[in-house]
């Protein structure tokens, strides 16, 4: 049978035969089965999970938009009946004590890839292929660049579903404080890693490698933490998906309405605030540890600093009121932990049956929770800035987002 010969370099792992090799995007769609779905009683097909199209879609904005683009390698899969790797050999390098061959898989013609792992990636370059036309720029820096791949010759579709799962497991993604504050493409990003420099608070309190800081870590906010509250800040509580309040967050740095210079002093206002608050100001002046702070009050909270932020939001959202003199009435709050472990009511602390379970006095996580904090922050501090106590609705909020 007449086939197709692509240069890879050869290895073993396990005991079967894998090579790595590259092809470019336009080449790969059209070599590659439809993937079907997993079942785990066929014995013909390995199968894969169902395609996130939200996923899927992601990946072809990136390709899209960015030029100096990534993609880790996908997983094929051939059997020993339509491929075959011949080892080449070539001057100059020694092949007998290295993992490696130089050499080329023979592939029937009209054979198909199996996806094992990378079926969004490519399902992306498929929807781009097919949505544009040849002589299209995009396809253009397709067809010159190529996709990593892993090739596997396995001819049992158990063992390739095996590998799936293995290599899931083996993985360890980031934290979101890790691969965010890693991700420089994000305006709020870069703005809060300059930011850092700038405000005392920050100096080496925040944590990049965990998502919430230890009891007794000397950092008192994670880099996700952060950058939450100051989305929230920015653009309020009326977005449910993080892709949407990503975009309506980095639009105050970047696009034709972006007005960055006011968006960096809200921040740098608010943050430098908080660090000016008698309890925060004591871990700046170093007259108090973050632990000594985490234990004694609920300031270290994520819960509680999403509540203050959408506090400030609501309360500075008039244009009247500066972030400072909102953030200056947080000093009227009552932030210390209460010592009770149950029965907590209102007049132990301001978070009871919100942020701090009555019945055992325990912090609890939600929306819910930090929102209707969030409600009993700003009518404290409007009581303070306004000499009211007008509560903030989320019609309200969302309108100030939008504003």
């Amino acid at each position: 049978m007449p086939k197709i010969h692509i240069p890879v370099i050869g290895y073993k792992q396990g005991g079967r035969q894998m090579m790595t090799t590259a092809m470019s995007a336009v080449d790969l769609v059209s070599m590659v089965a439809k993937p079907e779905a997993w079942d785990p009683v066929k014995t013909t097909t390995h199968g894969n999970r169902p395609r996130d199209n939200n996923h899927m879609a992601g990946i072809v904005n990136y390709l899209e938009t960015e030029e100096k683009f990534v993609l880790g390698a996908a997983v094929l899969y051939l059997n020993s009946k339509e491929a075959e790797f011949k080892p080449i050999p070539v001057p100059g390098v020694t092949t007998e004590i290295d993992a490696a061959q130089v050499g080329t898989l023979a592939i029937d013609i009209g054979a198909k890839f199996d996806i094992g792992d990378g079926q969004h990636r490519i399902g992306a370059y498929e929807k781009i292929v097919q949505s544009r036309d040849e002589d299209d720029p995009i396809i253009e820096r397709l067809r010159t660049s190529g996709q990593p791949l892993i090739i596997v010759i396995e001819d049992d579709p158990k063992h390739r579903a095996q590998d799936f799962a293995d290599l899931q497991r083996n993985v360890k993604a980031p934290t979101a404080s890790m691969g965010q504050s890693m991700d420089r493409r994000q305006p709020i990003n870069r703005e809060l890693a300059d930011l850092f420099d700038d405000v005392p608070l920050l100096q080496d309190r925040v944590e990049y490698f965990k998502d919430n800081p230890g009891k007794l870590s000397a950092k008192a906010f994670s880099f996700k933490t952060v950058r939450y509250v100051s989305g929230l800040l920015l653009v309020g509580n009326g977005y449910r998906s993080p892709a949407t309040m990503d975009k309506a967050v980095n639009a105050h740095f970047e696009g034709d309405k972006s007005d960055p210079e006011k968006a960096r002093a809200t921040l740098k206002d608010f943050w430098t605030g908080l660090g000016e608050l008698v309890r925060f100001a004591d871990v700046v002046d170093g007259n108090v540890t973050v632990p000594e702070l985490r234990e004694a009050t609920y300031l270290t909270s994520a819960g509680v600093l999403y509540a203050i932020a959408f506090a400030v939001h609501a309360i500075i959202a008039d244009g009247k009121t500066s972030v400072s003199d909102a953030v200056r009435a947080l000093d009227k709050v009552g932030f210390d932990r209460t010592t009770k472990t149950a029965d907590i009511g209102p007049e132990d602390t301001i978070f009871a049956g919100n942020l701090v379970d009555p019945d055992t006095g325990k912090l609890v996580a939600g929306r819910t929770g930090w929102e209707s904090a969030g409600a009993l922050i700003f009518s404290a501090i409007a009581t303070v800035v306004h000499g009211n106590e007008a509560v903030p609705t989320q019609t309200s909020t969302e309108a100030a987002a939008s504003a």
